[in-house]
């Protein structure tokens, strides 16, 4: 397998920071400008763009136009004020493609950040042209122990409990909570490059007194079942889309995304990745890259390129 050296090392990587209406988005680049775009939309809680695309964002910059996003309350995408919904973020999105020039382009999205791409595919069928959805967030009913999740997030001090524990841990403990994302005998690729993205993220999250959780998150936790999901946006969405699950995933149920992708009204495909959980672009980096690399080269749309 080869081994990356992360987002920030990619060869030609560009960083830059849009001035949105809100606050700022930071966003990473790299790969031929001429070759077709590929955005990558990450998790939640402690993810951020250099974090969940470790390995996937320099395999796609050797063939594809590739523009990672650090969603806001995320990575150098702070500090943001207000209510961060479903909406505002899809309306952050859009307005953060806009100033990108990005017209048609291809979306790849992790947990939230897949939630997020089924959302936006499905308002605007018309500019994306492939789609990759790992484990995406926003397919439930319910959760388990539903409400007892629902009151704990009531409870004074919950919602920045973890961040405020890890403020200042050792390399050790933070290397401990990152080994805990993997599952199937799996393990980092680079582990002191992730546990440094994890003390940012961590740090981040304290400077700007953020929650740990994403309001995007939260905003569907009901007292006895999840207020909204994104199931009747599925049949909305106009391109072929790969839906990735980790086989040995606890949060992103087998029969959601089946039932997800049998909604779907345009080809869509799922493959399960056997020894991983739900980060598995971290976990199983080779054979998320060889399928989301292989789905995309089945379907080259050579006007979906960034301006």
């Amino acid at each position: 397998m080869t081994r990356h050296a992360g987002v920030a090392a990619t060869p030609g990587v560009v960083h830059r920071v849009l001035a949105l209406d809100g606050g700022p988005v930071s966003v990473y680049s790299a790969g031929p400008a001429v070759r077709p775009a590929v955005v990558l939309l990450h998790g939640a809680m402690f993810d951020e763009a250099r974090f969940s695309w470790d390995q996937l964002f320099p395999a796609l910059a050797e063939r594809f136009r590739v523009i990672a996003v650090d969603l806001p309350g995320h990575g150098g995408s702070r500090p943001w004020g207000g209510h961060l919904g479903h909406e505002r973020l899809l309306t952050v999105l859009e307005a953060a493609f806009e100033q990108l020039g990005l017209d048609r382009f291809a979306l790849v999205g992790l947990s939230m950040g897949g939630g997020l791409a089924l959302g936006y595919a499905s308002w605007h069928p018309e500019r994306v042209t492939r789609m990759v959805l790992v484990e995406p967030g926003g397919l439930g009913e319910r959760l388990d122990h539903q409400f007892l999740t629902w009151l704990w997030l009531r409870l004074p001090g919950t919602r920045s409990a973890v961040s405020r524990a890890y403020a200042g841990a050792s390399e050790a403990r933070l290397r401990r909570l990152l080994e805990k994302l993997y599952v199937g005998g799996s393990h980092p690729t680079d582990p002191d490059r992730l546990v440094g993205i994890l003390r940012d993220e961590i740090a981040g999250k304290r400077r700007c007194r953020e929650s740990d959780l994403d309001d995007w998150q939260t905003d569907a936790i009901g007292p006895r079942r999840l207020t909204w999901n994104l199931l009747d946006r599925t049949p909305r969405v106009a391109c072929p889309t790969l839906w990735l699950r980790g086989a040995e995933s606890t949060l992103v149920s087998a029969e959601e995304m089946e039932r997800a992708v049998g909604l779907a009204a345009a080809p869509a495909t799922l493959t399960v990745i056997p020894g991983a959980g739900h980060m598995l672009p971290l976990e199983r980096p080779a054979d998320v890259n060889a399928a989301v690399l292989a789905f995309l080269d089945g379907g080259v749309d050579e006007s979906a390129t960034a301006r």
